[in-house]
């Protein structure tokens, strides 16, 4: 067995345990291959997630304009840099849309409808033009009622780097995160109900999953009940999916990653 191989199969044997979260995604994971790197000091990215509304001549609506059955969540993806090639396909079977919504394939001529920003994509509606900057992710959703009446628009943005840039990344480097810092505005605790799913895709398109819910790392000691600290210390590669639910009443959130290490998957 090569040296780096080994490596990566004692650091997933020294984890496992009953009480080591996502073990589907790390048996999963014991196919990775990658070099030995050197650790780094902890470092901090930070992803900052919003939604907006539209109505059908595309001015900025509250999300309480929307009709009933389209006041429900709508799926966030992350990661997965060969699932994001692949129009998030496999995301997209986890972690389906809501009845009401649709992820949008084919947007009017001119528009992409989900991308990065002044790369491959742009906002479906010129008012949505002053929420993102390049790089940012958008995934757009349209309603499947009568007509085309409402549209919704998630951003994702890294605060360090352009996202589209780090999700780029993991084309040549592993990096492993210990834990994922879940911020929620205090008025929106409610979305820790939705759960937050991994996905692992091999080359051949298998694919494993599993999840966290965040109110597992809330009790009642914790001051703050709208900061749940996910200990997820897992490696992610360009295989692997994260996403979740996004509640329309909960406009936006955060993530700060807190990278443990890096390493690459090629000689440099």
């Amino acid at each position: 067995m090569k040296f780096y191989e080994r490596k990566l199969l004692d650091h997933l044997q020294a984890t496992k345990s009953a009480d080591v979260p996502l073990e589907n995604i790390r048996k999963s994971l014991g196919a990775v291959s990658h070099m030995v790197g050197n650790p780094l000091s902890k470092t901090e990215i930070t992803l900052n997630i919003s939604i907006y509304f539209f109505n059908n001549v595309g001015a900025i609506v509250a999300p309480a304009a929307l009709p009933v059955v389209l006041q429900t969540s709508l799926p966030v993806y992350f990661f997965g840099l060969t699932d994001y090639y692949g129009g998030f396909n496999k995301l997209r079977n986890i972690i389906p849309t809501n009845p009401g919504w649709f992820f949008i394939t084919a947007p009017p001529i001119g528009f992409v409808a989900t991308g990065i920003v002044n790369y491959n994509a742009i906002p479906m509606w010129p008012a949505a033009l002053p929420f993102v900057r390049p790089g940012d992710l958008i995934i757009q959703y349209a309603d499947n009622l009568v007509g085309f009446n409402w549209t919704a628009m998630i951003v994702i943005r890294c605060q360090n780097v352009a996202y589209g840039t780090f999700l780029n990344s993991f084309v040549s480097d592993l990096i492993t995160l210990d834990t994922i810092r879940y911020i929620v505005p205090l008025a929106n605790i409610n979305q820790f109900i939705n759960p937050v799913i991994f996905g692992y895709q091999t080359l051949f398109g298998k694919v494993s999953s599993d999840s966290i819910d965040p109110r597992l790392y809330i009790t009642n000691k914790d001051f703050q009940q709208q900061i749940a600290d996910l200990p997820i210390n897992l490696p992610i590669d360009k295989n692997l999916m994260i996403g979740l639910q996004m509640d329309i009443f909960c406009p936006t959130f955060s993530w700060v990653l807190f990278v443990k290490k890096v390493e690459p998957l090629t000689h440099k």
